[in-house]
């Protein structure tokens, strides 16, 4: 059961997660744990070892284009920008953009930047670490926009880590991040190379 300070958190989290993401009518994260499939654990998906990012490597998630062939699948003509992550505090989010821009440019994923007038795709990510008991659930949602920050996709999930403590993100390991990003990548690919680019 969820003490009253753990329940106005909870609410203050997903109240200023919905103010956020606001960029339609619709309700920006249309998401409840109920509405979630079951926690995947921390493991990365089944044939997708998560390597750890590379210890120089501190760029934020879409500051480089990728090289090499495309996966099969992949428009040559999507470009694709990662918005700055919402709700997740940097500790938590720099394993994560390290592993998304790594994974990327690994799966010949073209990336692009801000300042870049040809992205054809901008992914932005909203994140809640809610207590629950001895654990911490990882509320994740991941908007695929076009230019002018329509949705076209979203890809959502959970996961949940043993422990809890006053700061629910303070017990979220790295792993976990990156293997978020594992999924956000894959989500993207499946759904792009059925996509019109």
């Amino acid at each position: 059961m969820m003490s009253r300070k753990s329940l106005t958190y909870t609410c203050a989290v997903l109240a200023a997660l919905g103010l956020s993401a606001c960029n339609s009518a619709e309700s920006p994260m249309g998401v409840t744990k109920k509405d979630l499939p079951a926690a995947q654990g921390t493991a990365a998906a089944p044939g997708a070892p998560a390597p750890a990012a590379q210890p120089g490597t501190t760029a934020p998630a879409g500051t480089a284009v990728a090289s090499g062939a495309a996966q099969p699948g992949v428009s040559r003509t999507a470009k694709l920008r990662f918005a700055p992550i919402v709700g997740a505090p940097i500790a938590a989010a720099t394993p994560l953009s390290q592993r998304l821009s790594a994974l990327a440019k690994a799966k010949g994923i073209v990336l692009g930047t801000a300042a870049d007038t040809d992205n054809t795709h901008i992914m932005k990510g909203y994140f809640s670490a809610l207590p629950d008991g001895n654990q911490t659930t990882i509320i994740y949602v991941w908007d695929v926009l076009d230019p002018a920050g329509t949705r076209l996709h979203r890809i959502q999930g959970q996961e949940i880590v043993p422990g809890n403590g006053t700061d629910p993100w303070s017990t979220v390991p790295p792993k976990v991040m990156e293997s978020i990003a594992d999924k956000a990548i894959d989500g993207y690919l499946k759904w792009v190379s059925g996509a019109k680019t």
